[in-house]
């Protein structure tokens, strides 16, 4: 079914030699190339289904969609390519070429992106629970509310091991080592000390702080990330006839004290900043924190950078049951549909029309590649009432301190994500509708430039 798309964008991207790593998050296919120079970018955005392509690095996205699960799949088995693979030979000269700033930006994506099923799906769970209980369908004292939570706190209770997995792909180590660490940093032993009040202990005389690393972010990561250089430095000294025993032993024998001793601790401390931050930013600078973000996220999505604000939404909700971002963000995304919305309206072009109808309702439902890179950005003054439009909704989620209590693609169909406090939802709801019409009219009034075929 997507062979013809997939054997397309493989011919232009250079062939499969030129292909150093491939993968995919929500919406693009994640392609990392050795040479830019056998990449033709411009036939790959004409190529049908693809709806653009960004550049990062030696990173090219290819933006496809709601679908893009299935295409990396065909793409996978066109190509011959190992799933999740790389060519670790090329990885290097390859990454060299990146700034830093976009490596950081891949590199977060690449960990976050696998995971983030996981996390929606029981954020989900954990909303609908919400609601069954707040319609007094559900006792919040019975065992099956019990269960139900339990089921959907999961997830975030043990977040370090499906990070470990995704960390150790990312920076190239054994996964089950990498889980081996996570396992004993949750370890019940140092949660029981806890509990019973013992804060610090000692390891080799050393002072080790005792923390509790369930639902934590940062920790892990740096561990991994730490671990991967040790058992890559062991992995070129050790005879291969000991490999299998030495490497792993000595990797986690010194990567988890040193993670006990610093890494978790200096992690965890940075964690608490930068929450914290988040926090006081939307808590004390109300309208004026919305107005912004609100009014750069789509360019952030465009740049890549929003993948950055996710390790912050993970760590929100994981330490104190929310965050602040999603609300704003998602005015962001319904502005996105606004403004698509009212290209729709404005367009005399049957093709225009049809297009943007079609990315309407994908946005609206969370999903706004087709509206911001099929639509908005291609026709430039609507991205701009777009902009207009989430700086409106973000003010009205900010004024209201809206809350999101769940991971998700923030839209009016994930509005369950937004259950909690009294009213939370319906300020959600005002601030989505506001963004929507607020880029929609001013899309209409503003216009844009009408060419037949502009947009397919």
């Amino acid at each position: 079914m997507y062979q013809e798309l997939v054997s397309k964008v493989l011919e232009h991207i250079g062939g499969k030699d030129n292909i150093v790593e491939v993968m995919h998050c929500m919406t693009r296919l994640r392609i990392r190339v050795i040479d830019d120079n056998k990449v033709e970018k411009e036939q790959i955005e004409q190529v049908k289904g693809v709806m653009g392509v960004v550049k990062k690095g030696n990173q090219y996205q290819v933006i496809i969609g709601p679908d893009v699960s299935n295409v990396y799949k065909e793409f996978v088995t066109y190509s011959g390519f190992e799933e999740g693979g790389n060519q670790k030979d090329n990885n290097t000269r390859a990454a060299s070429d990146d700034k830093v700033i976009t490596r950081v930006m891949n590199t977060i994506a690449g960990i976050f992106n696998p995971i983030v099923p996981a996390l929606a799906g029981a954020g989900l769970i954990k909303a609908i629970l919400a609601l069954l209980v707040t319609l007094n369908v559900l006792s919040g004292d019975g065992y099956t509310y019990l269960v139900l939570n339990t089921i959907s706190d999961g997830v975030f209770t043990f977040l370090p091991f499906l990070l470990a997995v995704s960390s150790a792909k990312i920076f190239r180590m054994n996964t089950y080592v990498a889980v081996a660490i996570a396992g004993a940093m949750l370890h019940p032993t140092f949660s029981n000390l806890l509990a019973e009040g013992i804060s610090q202990i000692s390891f080799l005389t050393i002072p080790l702080n005792l923390i509790k690393y369930n639902g934590s972010v940062l920790p892990i990561i740096l561990t991994i990330w730490f671990a991967s250089y040790i058992e890559s430095f062991l992995d070129k000294f050790v005879p291969k006839s000991l490999k299998i025993i030495i490497v792993p032993a000595f990797t986690i024998l010194i990567a988890t004290p040193v993670a006990l001793l610093a890494i978790g601790p200096i992690a965890q401390i940075l964690g608490n900043y930068i929450a914290g931050g988040v926090s006081v930013l939307f808590e004390k600078g109300g309208v004026l924190a919305g107005l912004i973000y609100g009014g750069i996220y789509s360019t952030m999505v465009v740049t890549g950078l929003h993948h950055g604000m996710v390790p912050v939404l993970v760590d929100g909700i994981s330490r104190v049951g929310y965050n602040y971002i999603s609300p704003v963000s998602g005015s962001a995304n319904m502005a996105q549909a606004g403004a698509a919305f009212g290209v729709w309206l404005k367009a005399k072009d049957k093709s225009t029309k049809t297009v943007a109808a079609s990315a309407t309702v994908s946005a609206l439902a969370g999903v706004t590649e087709p509206a911001i890179y099929g639509v908005n950005l291609r026709l430039k003054r609507p991205f701009l009432c777009a902009a207009l439009g989430g700086m409106a909704g973000g003010v009205v989620a900010a004024l209201f301190k809206a809350k999101s209590y769940a991971m998700g693609g923030p839209s009016f169909l994930t509005l369950p994500m937004f259950i909690g406090d009294p009213n939370n939802v319906v300020y959600v709801a005002i601030a989505f509708t506001v963004a929507f019409i607020v880029a929609a009219v001013a899309t209409f009034i503003v216009g844009y430039e009408e060419t037949p075929g502009a947009i397919k």
